[in-house]
This record gives structure tokens, C-alpha cells and sequence, in this order.
């Protein structure tokens, strides 16, 4: 059975949280941590640490106090790390997925590289001559903790760092790059701001690399349980552990025909379709109309550009299957709204030295 985004439960209601937690009052925070209250607080986004991850591996016997929450849909970290960044839904910030129509470019772009679909340089469109102005100028959770005089860094991977994303996302936090998953916990402990963000992808990697249930991923989940481990006994912070989306792995992606005007956007696993029709019989196949009226990109005020960046058509194949235009490799995929995918855990870690 499909699992649809839960706006009172979900990863949406992060950010709300975490202001909560510093003293923000916010009616949109989870309501079994609305009492929490604390002067110092870093949240770990642990990418692709899907709730199968989570029973596999035992880590509630660890990490016992936690909470299940839905992801976004498209599942995608494009989706919800606008969401965890800006408190905003996908139909409020048009940031839906890492492959997308671009209104200023006027096709599809990767969003997060701000890059052209068939490049691997970051900001390759900005030295193109086009603005990411009306894609990434959203307000954010670090400018309203700056506004109430709270001081923000975020450690991110030295690889995008500087990319415009981050920099627009991540604006008044002090942007900390690093290079490894050491590194990543050396730093954090040295850090002393109000709100401390870490984003670590190395999970999301792996899977897609060799699949969610593979030694390699239980290899690299234990390394960062041991890292989180050993700055819980040596933090004077609240931890929160949270998760974007979680993987499901390929029996099958299919390479159909394409003679669509556009490349496709999404991924095998939510493909997004703009300007022709949808193939038949692969899937279960959502029409714009639906997807901006349903309420499952959220309801409210949607982004001045949102019908334009939502596809004519997304199709969702069935689970542990993908449909894309061409051969694409990946052992572990996302986006879709299977429960391997949709389903992730909320940890709070309050023990103090």
C-alpha cells in the first residue's frame, strides 16, 4: 500500500520542531516533542535512513526514543531538504525533485548542482549566465533563528559547499565544509552555535551504489552509529538524528522509448513527464491536476513558477521496479511512495555529559 505525506507527522514538521526545541514557539512542531525545550541543539540529517534501515539493524534498542514520520513526496532530498531548510511544503518552494523543469533555463536542470542535465560541474548554469535567484531565494530556519538573535553553522560536504544551493539554503549559518565521515564528527564537536546542522549523504550513496540491504551499507550505517555514539557521551547538546527519505532496491529498470520534447525529470522511480503522454501500462501514473490539487505536494499558497516545474504526468512504477529513457545504474533507488521510501525515523538523543 502507498504511503502519502502526513503534514502533522512528518518530516515537514522538522524544521518547526527544531525552532520549537530553542524556544520558538511554532504550532507546526511534532506534538509529542512540543514540551522539549533546550539553548543548544544539532540535528544530524542522516540521508536515506529509511524506518527498513532502522528495524534491520536494531537501532531502536539504541536510539529508543523515536518517533515514525512520513516523508515528502516526490521522496527525494531535493524535495525535503527544501522543506527541513525553509519549514516551507513542496508546493510552497518548487524545488520538487533533482532532475526538473527550470522555468529560466526552459528545460530540465539537475536543481541542487544548478547544473544542466547532462553535466556533473556545480553551477555550471550560473557561469551559463542564468540567475538561481527564483529557484533557491527562499526564506529560511537559519535567517529566523539569525532574527531571533540565535547564531546557526551547518557542516557540509566540501564537494557543495560553496554551490549555490547551499549557499542560498544555508544563509546567516556559518557554512563548515568537511571531507570525511571523521572529520565531519572532529568538527562538529568543536562547534558551539545555538543550532548545529550536519548532513551526512554517505548512506544514500551506498545504497544507490550496492543496494539498501548490502554489507557495504551496513558497513557505512555502523560507522556513523559509532560516530553519533561517541558524540552523545561527549556532547552538551541535544541531538536530534532525522532522515530525508529511505531506499527500496532494483529488481528492474526498464529504458523505454522516448520522444517527449524534454528529457525526463525525477527519477526510474518517479518519472517526471513534461509535454507528452505517459507510457502505458508501467505504473501508476499521477496528472498534474491531481498532483497540485490533491494536497499531496501539501496545500496553500503554491510558488509562482509551481504549475509550470510540475510535470504534465508522474509515473510511479511498482515497487522494487524503474522505468527511464535510457540505461541508468543504481542498485538502491527513491522517490516513489512505497513504505521503504516514504517511512523514516525521528531520534532524540537528550542525555547530557
Amino acid at each position: 500500500m502507498p504511503v502519502f505525506p502526513d503534514f502533522r507527522r512528518g518530516v515537514y514538521n522538522i524544521p518547526y520542531t527544531v525552532l520549537n526545541i530553542l524556544g520558538i514557539q511554532e504550532p507546526q512542531s511534532l506534538e509529542n516533542y512540543r514540551d522539549l525545550r533546550e539553548d543548544k541543539l544539532i540535528l544530524i540529517l542522516i540521508d536515506a535512513l529509511g524506518m527498513n534501515l532502522f528495524k534491520k539493524y536494531h537501532l531502536e534498542d539504541m536510539w529508543s526514543e523515536y518517533t515514525v514520520l512520513t516523508s515528502l513526496f516526490p521522496s527525494t532530498t531535493a524535495n525535503v531538504l527544501t522543506t527541513l531548510y525553509t519549514g516551507l511544503k513542496p508546493i510552497e518552494h518548487g524545488i520538487l525533485e533533482f532532475r526538473m523543469f527550470y522555468e529560466e533555463y526552459g528545460g530540465v536542470i539537475k536543481t541542487l548542482p544548478f547544473t544542466t542535465e547532462e553535466s556533473r560541474e556545480n553551477d555550471l548554469l550560473l557561469k551559463m549566465g542564468y540567475s538561481p535567484n527564483k529557484l533557491f531565494a527562499l526564506p529560511t530556519i537559519f535567517q529566523r533563528l539569525r532574527e531571533e538573535g540565535m547564531i546557526s553553522a551547518a557542516l557540509i560536504r566540501s564537494e557543495y559547499a560553496d554551490a549555490s544551493y547551499t549557499r542560498f539554503l544555508m544563509d546567516t549559518a556559518e557554512i563548515v565544509p568537511y571531507r570525511d565521515l571523521h572529520e565531519a564528527f572532529l568538527l562538529l564537536r568543536k562547534r558551539n552555535e545555538d543550532f548545529v546542522y550536519l548532513y551526512l549523504d554517505y548512506l544514500d550513496t551506498t545504497e544507490h551504489l550496492y543496494g539498501v540491504h548490502s554489507p557495504e551499507t551496513r558497513e557505512v550505517l555502523m560507522e556513523i552509529v559509532e560516530e553519533v555514539e561517541k558524540l552523545r557521551k561527549s556532547c552538551d547538546a541535544m541531538i536530534i538524528i532525522a532522515a530525508d527519505h529511505g531506499q527500496v532496491d532494483m529488481e528492474k529498470i526498464e529504458v523505454i522509448p522516448w520522444n517527449c520534447p524534454y528529457p525526463p525529470g525525477g527519477s526510474p522511480r518517479d518519472l517526471f513527464i513534461y509535454s507528452c503522454a505517459p507510457p502505458e501500462n508501467m505504473g501508476t501514473v499521477l496528472e498534474k491536476s491531481e498532483l497540485l490539487q490533491s494536497g499531496i505536494l501539501g496545500e496553500g499558497a503554491g510558488h509562482p513558477s509551481i504549475e509550470k516545474r510540475v510535470p504534465d504526468y508522474i509515473l510511479l512504477p511498482p515497487d522494487s521496479c524503474g522505468v527511464w529513457n535510457r540505461r541508468f545504474r543504481a542498485c538502491g533507488l527513491h522517490g516513489g511512495l512505497s513504505e521503504e521510501e516514504m517511512l523514516v525515523p525521528f531520534v532524540v538523543l537528550c542525555e547530557k555529559s
